[in-house]
């Protein structure tokens, strides 16, 4: 491993260190506000109450849309670095983005698919919702919708973004 390709590595760590981060300090805040994912006595009184007025499924997407959220801004951050190496040397460029052809990346740019696609489509979810006034059903539905294109979506680009390492 080169030390370019070892900086870009640490750069890699501290991108997937600040999201899991972030995703501990959004459960944190939910289980603090509304009794969070956790078996606890807010939880049980909130799953108590009728489907429509917990609504639970938009609080999970609400909270997985910050998360990716988090995760594509801080992935184009590093993204931005690593082909920014270009105008320094196109030796040092060459060595850092042959570790995007290893198993481990590979697998996170799965994850970076999952998240764009979940992210775009929930976003856009959201702008429909505010402009039709779609209520919960049809916002619980649409968010259905979503969660379909994104898994039809990653499973798809899985199969070419791990096919050259897996055949």
């Amino acid at each position: 491993m080169t030390v370019a390709q070892f900086v870009f590595f640490c750069g890699f760590a501290l991108v997937a260190v600040a999201i899991v981060a972030f995703g501990v300090v959004v459960v944190r805040s939910a289980r603090r506000d509304d009794g969070g994912p956790f078996v606890s006595r807010a939880l049980m009184a909130r799953l108590a109450r009728p489907g429509r007025d917990r609504a639970e499924l938009q609080r999970w997407a609400f909270y997985l849309h910050r998360v990716s959220g988090l995760g594509l801004f801080a992935f184009l951050c590093l993204h931005v670095g690593d082909v920014s190496l270009y105008v320094i040397s196109r030796e040092i460029y060459d060595e850092v983005h042959q570790v995007y052809g290893s198993v481990p990346m590979r697998l996170a740019e799965v994850g970076l698919l999952f998240g764009l696609l979940f992210h775009t489509a929930n976003g856009l979810r959201l702008v429909t919702v505010d402009l039709a006034d779609l209520g919960l059903t049809g916002s619980t539905r649409a968010l259905y919708g979503v969660l379909g294109i994104s898994v039809v979506g990653t499973l798809v680009g899985a199969a070419f973004i791990l096919g050259p390492v897996i055949a």
